[in-house]
C-alpha cells in the first residue's frame, strides 16, 4: 500500500445480512472504479475482516489533497448516486469515514494485511517492525462530510500499519489502540489510476469490470 498523495480517506463498513454478494458485485466492480474517475483520487485498496459471521470492510483512498473531496466531480457522485449505489446505501452497516492529511509517510512492503487504528491524539513514536510500514494521518476537520457518516472527530487521526504477517500486526495493533484492539484486515483488491486508465490487481475477476467503468484498463502491475 503505497500512498502518493498528501491525504487519504479511510472508510469502515459492514453489510446487512443476505446482501454480501450484492455488495461485492457493486463495491469492487462499480463503486470504487467510479471514484477513481475523480481527478485527484489516485488509488484505492479494499480490505476485509471477519467479526464472527459478519464480514467487515475497510476501504482506503489515496488523495492528491483534501480538496479533492470538495470538487464538483466528487460531490456529483455523492449527491447523485448511481441506481446501484442508491440500492446499496441502506444496507451498509457501521459506516464511518475519516479524512486525514498525511503526516508520516513510509515505504510500504505492499503487505497483504492492514491495521487501521483510530487514535484520539498524536501517536507516540512508533518503530516499524521488520516487514511492516507505519503511516500516520492527522484528522482533516475541514474536510466535507458524507450523508451516511457520523460527524468526524475534531482531533487525532488514523495510524495505518501494513505488512505480510497478520499475527504481528494483531500484536502491534493491540498495543497501539486507544481502547479495544483494532481489527486487522486482509487485502482483497487494489486500484490505481494511470494516464486516465485504472490498473486493477490483487483480486480476480475485476479487470473486465474496471474496463467497463473506465473505458480503458492498464495491464496488471505485479
Amino acid at each position: 500500500m503505497k500512498l502518493q498523495g498528501s491525504a487519504f480517506l479511510a472508510l469502515w463498513n459492514g453489510v446487512a445480512p443476505g446482501r454480501l454478494d450484492a455488495y461485492e458485485a457493486w463495491h469492487g466492480i462499480e463503486h470504487v472504479p467510479e471514484r477513481l474517475t475523480v481527478p485527484g483520487i489516485l488509488a484505492a485498496w479494499r480490505y476485509q475482516a471477519r467479526d464472527g459471521d459478519e464480514a467487515r470492510f475497510f476501504t482506503l483512498y489515496d488523495l492528491a489533497g483534501v480538496g479533492v473531496l470538495d470538487s464538483a466531480e466528487y460531490r456529483r457522485l455523492v449527491d447523485t448516486p448511481s441506481p446501484m449505489s442508491r440500492l446499496m446505501r441502506p444496507h451498509l452497516t457501521h459506516f464511518s469515514r475519516i479524512v486525514c492529511r498525511l503526516d508520516r509517510r513510509e515505504p510500504s512492503p505492499a503487505g497483504a494485511f492492514l491495521a487501521p487504528i483510530v487514535l484520539g491524539g498524536q501517536p507516540a513514536a512508533v518503530a516499524s517492525p521488520e516487514g511492516c510500514a507505519v503511516q500516520w494521518g492527522r484528522v482533516a476537520a475541514d474536510a466535507p462530510g458524507h450523508p451516511l457518516a457520523p460527524p468526524v472527530p475534531s482531533g487525532g487521526g488514523v495510524l495505518l500499519v501494513d505488512g505480510a504477517d497478520e499475527a504481528m500486526l494483531q500484536r502491534l495493533a493491540a498495543g497501539l489502540a486507544d481502547e479495544e484492539a483494532a481489527a486487522v484486515f486482509r487485502l482483497i483488491g487494489s486500484f490505481r489510476t494511470c494516464g486516465g486508465r485504472i490498473r486493477v490487481g490483487e483480486a480476480s475477476g475485476l479487470e473486465d469490470c474496471a474496463r467497463d467503468a473506465s473505458g480503458r484498463l492498464c495491464e496488471d502491475e505485479k
